[in-house]
């Protein structure tokens, strides 16, 4: 007796129902017996797929056909039996064919990280991304089926990537280090120029300065907020004396041109010098700055400059103040 008659005999004393027809049914509607197996679409699209290596899409197929198992509950497919049996045993070959496959990468990759790590004790980063990349595209190539062994290799190359960027962060301080160190030379060395009244050498000094600024890269914050306080009380001196010079400049240029000014203006409309009181401010200022009292030196400018807006010497002596205070 096989198992189709044993389920009809059990299952038809039970009354449950079964997909032969019952003894009395008309003889012409009685399904013919099928003296082979004959496969169903379902089976012959996974098979293909197994032959071709394809085993992540022929799982897809293999679980819908467990699905279908589920939504018999217990009514009886020799059909869906048959098929499931033969892909579960089709499935145990390819697998194990497919293992030594996966084999073989791992331990591939396992010597890959072995190499990468010695590159990075020997200091040559980029080597050791290469492999780190090669090691990452080969495992991604090994079939999701096998997630134990890929979660196990996966683990080394996230090792890997550790190692790496902790040798990458500590280059990066390392350069940062070097960087800050040539930064506190450079505002030294500008200083020093412009207590010496070198201020050619400081304006050099300085824009070397901006340039290796600029080259701290982000989340060194601390680092240049506090060389950033040094460095702009160096563009602070350099501005004012570098308008000092400029105002400088300017009265050579009135001095030069004022002759020629007055020996063409008639008597009439020539017009006395400064008088008396902006003399004495500026005198007293003079006087206040020798003394060290800067505060009253700049309130005497400040009464000059309301007086004569444009009078050079005041600004000159304006700008001065205002680096000494």
């Amino acid at each position: 007796m096989d198992i189709d008659e044993f389920l009809d005999r059990e299952l038809s004393g039970l009354d449950f129902a079964t997909d032969k027809p019952s003894i009395n049914e008309p003889f012409s509607e009685f399904p013919q017996k099928k003296e082979d197996f004959e496969p169903s679409s379902s089976l012959e699209s996974v098979k293909s797929l197994l032959a071709k290596g394809n085993i992540e899409e022929a799982e897809h197929s293999y679980v819908e056909l467990w699905r279908t198992l589920l939504q018999q509950k217990l009514k009886w497919s020799r059909d869906i039996y048959e098929e499931l049996l033969m892909l579960s045993r089709q499935f145990l070959v390819e697998l194990n064919k497919a293992y030594a496959d996966v084999k073989k990468k791992a331990d591939y990759i396992n010597d890959i990280i072995k190499k990468a790590r010695a590159s990075i004790q020997e200091g040559k980063k980029d080597l050791s991304y290469k492999m780190y990349a090669q090691a990452v595209e080969m495992n991604n190539s090994i079939p999701n089926v096998f997630f134990e062994e890929k979660k196990f290799v996966q683990e080394h190359i996230t090792l890997l990537y550790n190692e790496l960027r902790r040798a990458t962060d500590n280059e990066l301080i390392n350069r940062v280090y070097a960087l800050v160190h040539e930064l506190n030379q450079l505002i030294d060395k500008t200083n020093l120029s412009i207590k010496s009244n070198d201020f050619s050498s400081a304006i050099l000094s300085y824009n070397k300065l901006i340039e290796v600024f600029n080259q701290v890269p982000e989340g060194f914050l601390r680092d240049k907020a506090s060389l950033g306080i040094r460095i702009l009380e160096i563009y602070k001196s350099l501005s004012i004396q570098s308008e000092i010079l400029s105002l400088q400049k300017q009265i050579i240029q009135q001095t030069v041109a004022q002759p020629e000014t007055l020996s063409k203006e008639s008597p009439s409309k020539y017009s006395p010098p400064a008088s008396s009181s902006v003399s004495a401010k500026k005198e007293s200022a003079k006087n206040n700055m020798e003394k060290g009292l800067y505060s009253e030196a700049y309130k005497d400018i400040q009464d000059v400059l309301k007086i004569e807006p444009n009078d050079s010497e005041a600004k000159v002596m304006h700008a001065k103040i205002k680096t000494l205070q």
